[in-house]
């Protein structure tokens, strides 16, 4: 399909194997979307197996601190080939975030679902580590059970050093190492935390801007905008009037708190952001001076 090798038998089929219209067309949208990622990083003899939508693992905190946004925190989809599982960050409209985690089928040892209402799956790998994707339709984790069941065992001879979920460059699929945001492979340079973290003190929203979710950053930009405009009032009033320095000095310990909370939560969320390997604009030359840098400290 466009290039991209499928298995149209199992792509648009349900979990008993009955062609379905609807899983058809979602599946098409779907790749004709990730199609970018696919053409980079397919490997040969790679055919797609089943596409769905999906939300990647967040925690409690970011759970309650995310509100209405979380769908766009955590917006995935998640992408069965005959060799291994793909996890894609995609933006509200399915396109590629042009980052990726994988993982061989022989690095896995269990993928259940779970849930009533809203199906979860929980993918165990060999090394002993675990995560849990959400939001799943139930047709779409009966499906991935139902594949799973077959390509494990037939997967077991094939497991890697890593025998786990691993990240890879968007560009050359050279596997990455957390923490470390270039690719030794290519040299392509990532948004680090030390960056986030400045731009969300300093400027509001803008660890958000920074990890390109403006959107999202809309809201916490206003606020904390507000914030920084009361707090700078407070100070003028503080320097004219000595009488009401102790009521000034109350408001602008609270508003102060206010700040720091907000802020707080943004680093939490673009934490995730960052920590799966975005890249920055292109520029082959400053990549490869970053490189040699890094690489030389």
């Amino acid at each position: 399909m466009d290039g991209i090798p499928i298995r149209a038998d199992v792509l648009f089929t349900n979990d008993k194997g009955e062609e379905n219209v609807r899983i058809q067309k979602r599946s098409e949208k779907t790749l004709r979307k990730l199609r970018p990622a696919l053409q980079r990083l397919l490997l040969p003899d790679e055919a797609v197996l089943y596409v769905m939508p999906a939300r990647s693992p967040l925690s409690s905190l970011e759970q309650l601190t995310a509100a209405w946004w979380t769908s766009i925190l955590a917006a995935s989809t998640i992408m069965l080939t005959n060799k291994r599982i793909l996890f894609f960050p995609v933006k509200q409209d399915g396109s590629w975030r042009e980052s990726v985690r994988a993982v061989q089928w022989g690095d896995l040892e269990e993928v259940k679902p779970n849930g009533l209402l809203v199906r979860n799956v929980s993918f165990k790998f060999r090394n002993d580590s675990k995560i849990t994707y959400t939001n799943i339709r139930r047709a779409d984790a009966k499906k991935i059970a139902a594949i799973a069941h077959r390509l494990i065992p037939a997967g077991s001879g094939e497991v890697s050093s890593t025998q786990g979920l691993i990240q890879l460059c968007p560009d050359c699929r050279n596997v990455l190492t957390q923490g470390q945001y270039f690719c030794s492979g290519c040299g392509l340079i990532f948004k680090n935390e030390k960056r986030m973290v400045t731009r969300s003190i300093l400027l509001p929203g803008g660890g958000y801007f920074y990890t390109g979710h403006p959107l999202v950053a809309m809201i916490p930009a206003v606020v904390e905008g507000l914030l920084v405009l009361e707090i700078l009032s407070l100070l003028v009033a503080a320097s004219t009037s000595a009488k009401a320095m102790p009521n000034i000095r109350s408001g602008l310990l609270i508003l102060g708190l206010f700040w720091a909370i907000e802020t707080a939560v943004t680093i939490l969320h673009c934490r995730r952001y960052v920590r799966d390997f975005i890249p920055e604009k292109r520029d082959p030359a400053r990549a490869h001076q970053e490189l040699t840098a890094k690489v030389g400290g």
